[in-house]
């Protein structure tokens, strides 16, 4: 039952090499928050920590399990709880501080290096308005932080101009207000890729690009009349007599169930996802050949599976429950106890 997850260490490396070679000079944090987007966080840490400069986590426990690891490259803590903050700052991490209780929770923490979070149009975390902006420096002075950067999120590629434009007019407010120039951060993957500048970037996707196939198990195969159902309340209807196949895996393993009506591929044939269950999927429209015992791919690391509103960021991190995670790596397939017992013991 189950998943396996195959994850291909030497494409992750070949991205971080790519993502280095695009950054050139500026400050290059590699985002491995929620376990490297289910990749393996340490893992993807030790095959890129020659790349980066520094690595990106969500939470504190996540910066800890790095460290623990032996990850010696500085860690920013991007989403911290505002109390966390001495506790992240002695621990020799950079907090991102997003809002007024954060700087409340550092009130004596002088000369603690911080990045400071400016919203724009995610509306998410970070300072919202001239007046925030305006106070958040002139408290940020007070305390006396050393501020590495001022960072903005770009949730939308497609107005990413009016992020970065907003973003700068919140900057010259900050620095007006702090009395000194600071750097600015904003682009992530798609800002890359189009080179929308600022001075360092921030990569999340771009990194784990391709890396990740997930497979199922044909564990038995059935038939369909034209008209006839499967599925709870009957989700699909044969539109034609077609063989099935039920493939290990269901949505308590992250095959979500509005992945019904996506289409898989099977040497060279189309088949749809007929309906997900708690514990597998059924297949219809299946080729003869495909036989009890073969795998089935139900994501290939760059597809959106889902025929709902699931995106590559949901995709990939979805695949939890019965999985298994391996590792491909120089042609050689490796379980993750395995794998991480080799990559440490070159650290």
């Amino acid at each position: 039952m189950g998943l396996d997850i195959i994850i291909d260490a030497d494409r992750i490396r070949k991205n971080a090499e790519r993502i280095r070679a695009a950054a050139a000079d500026k400050r290059l944090t590699l985002m491995v928050k929620a376990d490297g987007y289910n990749h393996g966080a340490k893992i993807v840490a030790a095959l890129t920590k020659e790349y980066a400069d520094c690595f990106g986590v969500a939470t504190l426990s996540e910066a800890k399990e790095l460290t623990a690891a032996g990850i010696t490259l500085p860690v920013t803590v991007f989403s911290p709880f505002p109390r966390e903050m001495p506790e992240i700052v002695n621990s020799g991490y950079v907090p991102v501080v997003h809002s007024a209780e954060c700087l409340e929770n550092l009130k004596n923490a002088v000369g603690a290096t911080v990045d400071i979070k400016i919203d724009t149009t995610m509306n998410r975390l970070g300072f919202r308005g001239m007046a925030a902006v305006k106070d958040a420096a002139r408290t940020a002075r007070e305390l006396g932080l050393n501020i590495r950067s001022l960072l903005t999120h770009i949730p939308d590629p497609a107005r990413a101009q009016k992020s970065i434009s907003l973003f700068n007019i919140y900057k010259g407010i900050f620095e007006e207000a702090f009395g000194k120039r600071l750097p600015g951060e904003y682009a992530a993957s798609d800002g890359i890729i189009r080179c929308l500048g600022g001075d360092g970037y921030r990569i999340g996707r771009l990194l784990y690009s391709g890396a990740m196939n997930v497979y199922g198990t044909v564990i038995a195969k059935g038939y369909l009349k034209k008209g006839e159902s499967a599925g709870y309340n009957g989700i699909y209807t044969a539109p034609f007599d077609t063989v099935t196949a039920i493939v290990s895996g269901g949505y308590y393993d992250g095959v979500r169930r509005d992945y019904h009506g996506a289409k898989l591929h099977f040497k060279g044939n189309t088949m749809t996802i007929a309906a997900v269950c708690m514990d597998v999927t059924i297949v219809a429209e299946v080729p003869p050949e495909l036989k009890v015992g073969d795998t089935v791919r139900l994501f290939d690391g760059n597809s959106e599976m889902s025929v709902g509103d699931a995106n590559i960021y949901e995709t990939m991190t979805s695949f939890k429950g019965r999985t298994r995670r391996k590792y491909l790596s120089n042609g050689q397939i490796h379980t993750e106890e395995d794998y991480i017992r080799t990559l440490f013991e070159t650290l």
